[in-house]
């Protein structure tokens, strides 16, 4: 009877993941969902649906027993704990299978070989920057894929247990190998309490059940308790029912009848809304799954996972381990059947929808593929021990080089960018509604969308404090009821503020002004100028700057930096004027996206404007001047310098972020690498001098390069537009980056500075669209205010939003 190996030394490593956790998490609150678990838990509320029945009761727990941090910072703690669970389940998972198919030929080295390949996946899985992301703040996506590698450890163990005893001992000893069936079903019933997404991984289940013991069928003891065991999982479901007959401060209270609880939990009004790519195009589809897999893991982890997959084959082929053997060693092929199908059953689901979620339902394949790169390892060690009889420094050699290039590459490259400790964009939300409007005595209504009213919520509910409503009273727009029908209810009865820009409500007439990390609603034609701002005197043509503010606190290189002027047109006018800041040899001219044009101002009106500047990632340290001018793009004229606004005191970046050859720099955020699309057979880089030739119905496909320069402030749209000359929108696909699955900011920024994505489009022509020229733009604004990001050159100045790919010749079809 073969035994486990005891604990080495070396398993210590798998104690600097813990650390790497504690040291990178979250101290406060994160916007939207991950404050909505923290404070649904402390009140024992109902999240949105499914409801998450399992972290919000584990969420308690660990809110109310863990003695030190506050309330936000224990919770991110549950999801760095369950992490490192799974990191655990990963080590046992691979220890589990390495010493099930353990032979004699290979056990001079086999346990240590064996140690090497558990921690090469479980650090591998555990530094991986989506896995490390998710582990660092609160969130139920980490616990799914925590459920999975506790299934697919209990079902390892229950193989590995089955048959691994002499055959007099052989009933008893599958009795108790089915204990671990039994904990796979409590398992297994417990996850879909937490999340539906779990029962994607249950055909491989029971295919590996059925192919490794398919007699089970006909053992209904077995069964029984296979099933009163899921049932017991199950049972956490209860929950629901009785919580929401005492109607919870959140949440719905109808859980308590059937109809109510179905809804809720399999999330009827958000899945039947959910849109999916289709069969033809899953090929887009899988070049997203590898940028996103590229992100992770290196080339070598990949090469390593494909090894596992090939090794049951090698091992028959090579007959490995039965000449000479007492007895024939396992054969990993119904483990390494269980992984694969797994991943499938995810894959398949995950990669089809169109959400912004999912980076975080990808947690569970990437974590099966970096369980299987450390089975790689164990297998290619093996193998190479088998052929090349090279000695045991040799191979440890080559052990270490794939550690240095797996795992400890991802160490380096994640541990400074990934970090949450300084973000703290929810509590400063908060600071910020109560200083803003504590005293003021307006009266005001401040309109929030979900990722700002839900820290609001944690202070209401968790701290038990509120504005004074006759200072400001939060309210919360849900898609019930739009942003401007919101505004058309509350603005007669007082100001009205945002918690973010609305393009919606400019263009119903109304004006925005910034009011710190809010805007107000104004009506037209309101005079004043707000007392925050500093003001001014200077007139160029027909525009007037009243007013200005900018930061006077030190701005680092790279920094997306705030700028509000306050303008006038004493006399109105009809020509279109643009403000341009200069600061030192730097131009910034502003478009009129997402502005106000000066033809609609009204005469004597005061306009309050932000128009934010990227500075360049290489601006040297120093102090430097500030200008404004007013350009007047009907004319093509500039005033020259119009007014003085100070100094801007700029800290330069040690190591500058390159970005030298690309094709487009988006607010120093986002950089376009390459275009590529393939015409006539043909592959053609952007920008393209010869025109592409197109027939109308025919598909153009478009594969976007992206580069990451900086963290993202929120969530940005790529736009790729087929326009005519006229800059006529013909065809425009606007999506989430790699069409929904790789959001540049989700409650946290998500995109890393440096990491580089393929965001594949198809621009189908019309079938109608009249012969002729057409151009294809590219660009990208923010997903919730519209604005669209500027382009730096490669000096830094502004020099649009948009950049143009080339054109297209659309042919008429022949008869």
């Amino acid at each position: 009877m073969r035994k486990y190996l005891k604990p080495q030394a070396l398993i210590l490593l798998l104690l600097l993941t813990p650390f790497l956790y504690l040291f990178t998490l979250a101290q406060s609150l994160v916007l939207g969902d991950p404050t909505e678990y923290t404070f649904v838990a402390n009140i024992l509320g109902i999240a949105h649906p499914p409801g998450y029945a399992f972290i919000t009761l584990l969420g308690k727990l660990f809110q109310s027993l863990i003695p030190v941090g506050e309330i936000p910072w224990r919770m991110h703690l549950l999801s760095a704990t369950a992490a490192t669970v799974a990191i655990f389940l990963v080590y046992g998972t691979i220890q589990t299978l390495v010493v099930a198919t353990m032979d004699q030929s290979s056990s001079k080295h086999g346990p240590l070989f064996g140690v090497l390949a558990a921690l090469f996946g479980a650090l591998t899985v555990a530094t991986g920057a989506n896995f490390w992301q998710h582990a660092i703040h609160a969130n139920p996506h980490i616990i799914t894929a925590t459920f999975l590698a506790v299934n697919l450890f209990f079902l390892t163990r229950w193989w590995a247990s089955l048959h691994s005893h002499s055959h007099a001992q052989q009933e008893s000893a599958n009795r108790r190998a089915h204990r671990w069936l039994y904990a796979f079903c409590f398992s297994a019933g417990l996850g879909v309490t937490h999340h539906p997404l779990t029962v994607f991984a249950f055909p491989a289940y029971v295919i590996f059940i059925l192919v490794v013991q398919p007699s089970i069928l006909r053992d209904w003891r077995v069964l029984l308790k296979m099933v009163f065991f899921a049932v017991l999982g199950l049972s956490l479901w209860l929950y629901f029912p009785i919580r929401s007959s005492m109607g919870p401060s959140v949440g719905p209270s109808t859980m308590n009848t059937i109809d109510g609880f179905l809804d809720h939990v399999l999330g009827r009004g958000i899945t039947e809304a959910l849109p999916y790519y289709s069969l033809s195009e899953q090929t887009d589809r899988l070049l997203v799954f590898w940028s996103i897999l590229r992100l992770q893991y290196s080339l070598p982890v990949i090469f390593l996972a494909l090894f596992a997959l090939a090794w049951p084959v090698v091992d028959k082929l090579t007959n490995r381990g039965a000449i000479g053997a007492t007895e024939p060693p396992r054969a990993p092929a119904p483990l390494i059947l269980l992984y694969a199908l797994a991943f499938l059953g995810n894959y398949v689901f995950v990669i089809s929808l169109k959400a912004q979620d999912i980076m975080a339902y990808l947690l569970g394949p990437l974590l099966i593929i970096g369980l299987l790169s450390g089975i790689g390892l164990y297998a290619l060690l093996r193998y190479t021990q088998y052929a090349l009889r090279p000695g045991k420094t040799w191979l440890l050699l080559l052990a270490g080089a794939l550690f240095l290039l797996g795992p400890v590459v991802q160490i380096v490259r994640n541990v400074s960018r990934i970090s949450l400790r300084e973000y703290n964009e929810g509590n400063a939300y908060v600071e910020a509604v109560f200083s803003s409007f504590q005293g003021r005595g307006e009266g005001a209504v401040l309109l929030n969308d979900w990722e700002h009213m839900t820290p609001l919520w944690y202070a209401q509910f968790v701290e038990q404090r509120w504005p004074d409503p006759t200072d400001v009273r939060p309210e919360y727009v849900s898609t019930a009821r739009t942003w401007l029908e919101n505004v058309f209810d509350f603005l007669p009865g007082g100001p009205v503020y945002l918690s973010n820009y609305r393009r919606e409500i400019v263009d119903a007439g109304f004006r925005l002004r910034p009011f710190g990390p809010f805007y107000r609603v104004v009506e037209p034609g309101d005079q004043t100028i707000p007392s925050e701002l500093h003001l001014a005197s200077a007139s160029g043509q027909d525009i007037e700057i009243a007013g200005y503010l900018l930061p006077e606190s030190t701005v680092t290189a790279g920094d997306y930096v705030p700028l509000t002027l306050a303008m006038r047109a004493p006399a109105g006018t009809q020509d279109y004027y643009v403000p341009v800041l200069h600061i030192a040899n730097l131009s910034f001219p502003f478009t009129t996206d997402s502005h106000l044009t000066s033809p609609e101002w009204h005469p004597g009106e005061i306009i309050v404007e932000r128009f934010d500047f990227a500075l360049p990632h290489d601006l040297p340290s120093g102090t430097y001047p500030v200008t404004l001018s007013i350009e007047n793009l009907s004319s093509n004229t500039d005033t020259g310098t119009l007014l003085s606004l100070g100094s801007l005191v700029v800290s330069g970046q040690e190591f500058p972020m390159p970005v030298d050859n690309l094709l487009a720099n988006f607010r120093q955020r986002v950089g376009l690498e390459r275009a590529v699309v393939r015409s006539n057979g043909r592959r053609v880089s952007a920008p393209w001098d010869e025109p592409l030739i197109a027939n109308p119905g025919d598909t153009i496909p478009l594969v976007l390069g992206w580069k990451s320069l900086n963290y993202a402030e929120e969530s940005y749209t790529i736009f790729v537009h087929l326009i005519d000359l006229a800059n006529r929108p013909i065809l425009a696909l606007d999506y989430t980056p790699l069409g929904g699955a790789a959001p540049t900011h989700l409650w946290i920024p998500k995109w890393l500075p440096g990491q580089q994505f393929f965001d594949p489009y198809r621009l189908q022509i019309p079938d109608d669209l009249p012969a002729g020229t057409y151009l294809i733009e590219v660009g990208l604004y923010e997903m919730v205010g519209g604005r669209r990001l500027h382009i730096a050159d490669q000096q830094g100045n502004t020099v649009g939003d948009r950049t143009i790919l080339g054109s297209v010749i659309v042919e008429e079809n022949e008869p």
